[in-house]
């Protein structure tokens, strides 16, 4: 999840309409644990685990994407879903770290199950959710029958889509880590997904951060911000112990780089600093031209989640009225301009 520059920022929140016929790139795998970790199978004898089909497959990220797509489709929004491709030899260690707690919420899942204890093993079901590459699939194979573009990232989604928004193809980046802004993408949107939910009784709204504005506002450079990232900590390094934003920020604007701080702190230089702070300089996107819009089909998309999956008849109306209320749906003999 990178670093939290919460305490740094002054979010603006903000309606899904303020971003009609606007294109947003979204970090897809977050999206998806949002999903997966969510729509779980509660109450007693579940074991908190994913909705499945009768086929006993997950389904909870299909019922996510296809809800939270619509809503934005049909509020204007364009979104483009981005896919992690192959993580950063630096990042490795990280998702090492995670599949160890993994492995020990899905041991104490196994005995709680196995002992009957439903609170316990729903409880520690968010926490051993995987989104596996047929999920990944599927999700792909869903998005082209709704007409909603994606592509996948070189390396990593929120570094991509940043780079996307830079250069201008895309208004916005909607994702929940921060890292984007040390990816440099002028505007980051939080909370977008679940924008209009309720989180402890109290509605979810999107929020919009303007880069330039933070940087401005705590008297930093893209550089600087970048460094106090590092210090923070990322996935690609740990960070230095005791530092959080507000002690980081004091730090960088005093001594003015990581390498000075160190120095005067008495702390040991990050190794491969020069190479991290690349990965947040200059992400790779790769030479993938971003897809235009699609239409959606109606019938691969009924025999796809209805048919197969089994989504009640009340789910799938409720995404194609909000499909044909955007001008994004068409029969399956049917030509748009978009298919051209």
């Amino acid at each position: 999840m990178g670093c939290n520059l919460r305490d740094l920022a002054n979010p603006e929140s903000i309606n899904l309409r303020d971003l009609s016929d606007k294109r947003v790139a979204i970090d897809t795998f977050l999206v998806a644990y949002q999903f997966i970790t969510s729509i779980r199978a509660r109450g007693e004898g579940q074991d908190g685990g994913p909705l499945r089909d009768s086929k006993g497959r997950p389904i909870s990220h299909l019922m996510g994407f296809l809800d939270r797509a619509t809503v934005m489709i049909e509020n204007g929004i364009d979104p483009i879903f981005i896919f992690d491709g192959t993580p950063h030899d630096l990042k490795l260690e990280t998702l090492d770290e995670r599949k160890e707690r993994k492995k020990e919420a899905q041991k104490r899942w196994d005995e709680a199950v196995s002992d009957g204890d439903w609170v316990t093993a729903q409880k520690l079901g968010s926490q051993i959710v995987s989104y596996t590459r047929e999920m990944v699939a599927e999700t792909k194979e869903m998005f082209d029958y709704m007409g909603v573009s994606w592509i996948e990232a070189p390396m990593e989604a929120e570094g991509a889509a940043s780079v996307h928004c830079r250069n201008g193809e895309v208004a916005a980046v909607a994702s929940q880590d921060w890292d984007v802004l040390l990816y440099g993408s002028p505007i980051m949107i939080r909370n977008l997904i679940s924008h209009g939910t309720k989180r402890f009784g109290r509605p979810v709204l999107a929020e919009k951060i303007v880069l330039n504005d933070l940087l401005e506002e705590n008297g930093i450079t893209q550089e600087q911000l970048v460094d106090l990232g590092i210090m923070i900590g990322t996935d690609f390094h740990p960070g230095i112990k005791g530092v959080g934003p507000k002690t980081g920020l004091k730090l960088i604007k005093k001594y003015g780089t990581l390498e000075e701080v160190c120095k005067e702190k008495g702390h040991e230089i990050p190794e491969n600093l020069d190479e991290i702070r690349n990965i947040f300089h200059n992400h790779p996107i790769g030479t993938t031209t971003l897809p235009g819009k699609k239409m959606a089909n109606e019938e691969k998309l009924r025999e796809f989640l209805q048919e197969e999956r089994g989504f009640s008849d009340a789910r799938m109306k409720r995404a194609l009225d909000r499909l044909k209320s955007a001008g994004r749906l068409r029969d399956s003999g049917q030509t748009s301009i978009f298919d051209f």
